[in-house]
């Protein structure tokens, strides 16, 4: 099969809790194709002792570092060509960068690259507002908040707010995701394939916006209106 005969091949760009993961994950339900995302890659290769790369990566993420693009991008482009992604994928997390769209788009034949849009503010206030214990549960102080600020309702033990929940480090995070995507944004448009969703709906809602792209084009497609 040659790359553009597979019809699913999308990918998912938004900000940090924007929702791109859940909503990659349940178009990769609906249309049976693989949820591709770099972490997952870089971890099953990491965990996988027989893999050739597997030492390179370890090199980098036993240090903390980041993995190089170039590694990154053959590790991307070997992933889509394996036997479960014979009719696509839908991917996130990836790509990061102009180089790496610019290196996608000689390695695949994407057809759908949507953008949910999520405004900075409603970032700020989804992770700002968010409380965990040691324990690892999680509460919002406006959309799930527990009976005590102070206290995790399941376990009792003291809820904080973790460093990268800070105000002044999302607004950081979100600075670096302007910076980087701003460019992306413009080459997928450029290509017409940049397709917009509104991120800040319910998550069924936005799910269904994506879907409605994807059977709409589908249907036109093979002219049946």
């Amino acid at each position: 099969m040659n790359k553009n005969d597979k019809p699913f091949e999308l990918i998912v760009l938004g900000p940090p809790v924007s929702g791109k993961g859940t909503q990659t994950e349940l178009v990769s339900k609906t249309f049976e194709i693989p949820h591709i995302s770099t972490g997952v890659i870089l971890h099953a290769i990491k965990s996988d002792a027989a893999n050739p790369l597997a030492a390179e990566v370890v090199k980098y993420m036993g240090k903390g570092q980041l993995v190089p693009t170039e590694l990154v991008n053959r590790l991307v482009a070997e992933r889509i060509k394996q036997d479960d992604c014979r009719l696509g994928y839908a991917m996130d997390g990836f790509p990061r960068t102009l180089e790496q769209a610019e290196f996608l788009d000689k390695n695949a034949d994407v057809d759908y690259v949507f953008l949910i849009n999520v405004s900075d503010v409603t970032i700020v206030e989804r992770m700002s507002g968010r409380r965990v214990c040691k324990n690892g549960h999680t509460f919002h102080l406006k959309y799930s908040p527990p009976k005590d600020q102070a206290v995790c309702d399941t376990c009792g033990e003291p809820l904080f707010q973790r460093d990268d929940d800070r105000e002044e480090t999302v607004k950081s995070r979100l600075e670096v995701y302007h910076r980087e995507t701003d460019a992306i944004v413009k080459f997928y448009q450029t290509k017409g394939l940049l397709i917009e969703i509104d991120g800040e709906k319910h998550i069924e809602e936005v799910y269904q916006q994506i879907v409605r792209k994807m059977v709409g084009d589908l249907r036109s497609r093979i002219g049946w209106k």
